[in-house]
């Protein structure tokens, strides 16, 4: 659950090859001459210096932000981020219910980020655009969505993809810095989170995520799992009911957003009737002898590991860095544990 491994380097380099020449191209026709010269300065030599262009594509998240936020504070005047929110509000308002304050802010911002989105153009480039997108999320993504867990977003192809008609599903691509509001970060490969369309579109929305207050899957420093622990409550001798105990460091509120926006208390409320019922039924029937017995006879006589009779009994995954290989591998793991059936992570 929202832990991605950073692109690799053949990635990059065939993004690189598909996207910096044609965007160059746009910026240098679609902005202004002011505009494109902060994004594309002149070399000494006379010539186009690509640097920031292409560290716009595939700059890691926090060299990202800061680069993104010089270039803005070059391009719009004024530029603050904490004006965000009410900019967004004013846009939403009807015309005649504008106050003065928000025709400031829809002036300061609309055209520009609108002008700088067109440029940049994630529609055209990637949305639509399935022999790009198709690559990168079959790269990129993991069998489940990178937010909650619940639902497989696997790259469905066949005849190996060589064609619109052969590519047939694959993850949305969450913007994890709002295009609308960050354009210059549209089209990088660090902000481009696969993820299934519930998180995407009904959930997570115009939420605005910042690096000091949501949690970046790209990050180095995001852990295998959240600390967060799945728990479930016992409504009666039928009915179990999904929690979310142990939330991080309140001082610290990444961890805490990311189950607010994406709504996982109330989602998860409804897998306590179906997967931890299960397991408790499992561990109500089974003995923790017969258990033993089953692991080492299948260890012994079928050459598994651990992690593949975990796999065969539970239907998911044991390791945490393995969440997204396989829906509610985290929700299956907690109970298992809180259980004890898994101690210390092991089995």
């Amino acid at each position: 659950m929202w832990k991605l491994t950073s692109p690799s380097k053949d990635l990059i380099n065939w993004y690189e090859k598909k996207m910096c020449t044609s965007l160059v191209s746009r910026i240098k026709v679609s902005l202004d001459r002011r505009i494109s010269k902060v994004l594309i300065p002149t070399l000494p030599t006379g010539g186009d210096d690509l640097s920031i262009v292409k560290r716009l594509l595939f700059e890691k998240p926090q060299k990202l932000y800061i680069l993104n936020y010089k270039l803005m504070r070059e391009i719009i005047p004024g530029y603050d981020e904490s004006e965000f929110n009410d900019y967004l509000e004013s846009k939403g308002k009807k015309c005649n219910n504008r106050s003065n304050y928000d025709k400031l802010l829809i002036r300061k911002y609309h055209k520009t980020l609108i002008t700088i989105r067109d440029a940049f153009d994630y529609e055209g480039q990637l949305a639509q655009n399935k022999s790009r997108t198709y690559r990168i999320t079959f790269e990129q993504g993991h069998n489940t969505c990178t937010y909650c867990n619940r639902q497989y977003t696997i790259t469905i192809t066949k005849d190996n993809g060589n064609n619109n008609e052969s590519r047939i599903a694959r993850p949305q691509l969450d913007h994890w810095f709002s295009k609308e509001l960050y354009p210059l970060m549209s089209l990088s490969l660090y902000n481009l989170i696969p993820c299934c369309s519930i998180c995407n579109s009904s959930l997570k929305g115009n939420t605005i995520f910042k690096l000091s207050t949501h949690v970046h899957p790209y990050l180095d420093s995001t852990p295998d799992e959240p600390k967060f622990k799945f728990s479930y409550k016992l409504i009666d001798i039928e009915k179990c009911e999904v929690t979310i105990e142990n939330l991080t460091d309140p001082k610290d509120r990444k961890e805490i957003n990311m189950v607010e926006v994406f709504k996982l208390k109330e989602a998860y409320k409804y897998h306590g009737d179906i997967e931890v019922k299960d397991i408790l039924k499992y561990n109500y029937q089974y003995s923790d002898t017969y258990l033993q017995t089953l692991l080492d006879n299948l260890l012994e006589h079928y050459k598994l590991s651990k992690a593949d009779v975990y796999r065969m009994l539970f239907g998911t995954e044991l390791e945490a860095s393995k969440n997204l290989n396989r829906p509610l591998s985290k929700l299956k793991r907690d109970i298992l544990t809180e259980i004890g059936i898994l101690k210390d992570g092991n089995f």
